[in-house]
């Protein structure tokens, strides 16, 4: 064989080789690494996602939000404590500052638990937000309903991170 011939040869062999071991043709060979499932949770600030670079995203993750250890523990006869659980949010921010807020409604009881943190540009943590517990009146309903919100602002823009709503057992 000549230099010209072997060096076709090899490099059909390369291609073959290559597409073989990336390529749907062998399930069994896969030598490509999964996609990065994580990119389609970042949330853009700017309304015109084409023109968004990687600076200005934002990726917020509830780690430990426990709606369902919202509970109400009788006092006395007319009031009730309402004890709210801690919640962990785990934060990457991108080139502006974050807020993040932690509220608790519970309207009929007439209750509107907020907290708020900030977190610099350029950051990546978890950020715990806490809702002291709270003394509230009395209801004759057997339980009521609470929504545990957390959202996420920048500038004039507000991303909803997580909603649950739940029913609390009144003791008597």
């Amino acid at each position: 064989m000549d230099i010209d011939h072997q060096c076709v040869v090899v490099t059909a062999l390369c291609i073959l080789l290559v597409t073989l071991a990336a390529g749907p043709l062998v399930p069994a060979i896969d030598a490509t690494e999964p996609a990065d499932e994580s990119v389609d949770l970042y949330t853009s600030f700017a309304g015109n996602e084409e023109s968004v670079s990687v600076d200005r995203q934002l990726f917020v993750s509830p780690t430990q939000v426990h709606a369902e250890n919202v509970s109400l523990e009788q006092t006395n006869s007319s009031s009730h404590r309402l004890e709210i659980p801690d919640a962990l949010v785990y934060v990457e921010t991108g080139a502006e500052p974050v807020v993040l807020t932690y509220r608790v409604s519970v309207p009929e009881l007439k209750y509107n638990g907020t907290t708020t943190s900030s977190v610099a540009a350029g950051t990546e943590k978890s950020v715990s937000l806490s809702i002291p517990d709270e003394q509230v009146q009395g209801t004759e309903n057997s339980s009521v309903e609470a929504t545990i919100t957390i959202t996420a602002e920048s500038g004039d823009n507000e991303f909803p991170v997580t909603t649950e709503t739940i029913q609390l057992e009144v003791p008597e």
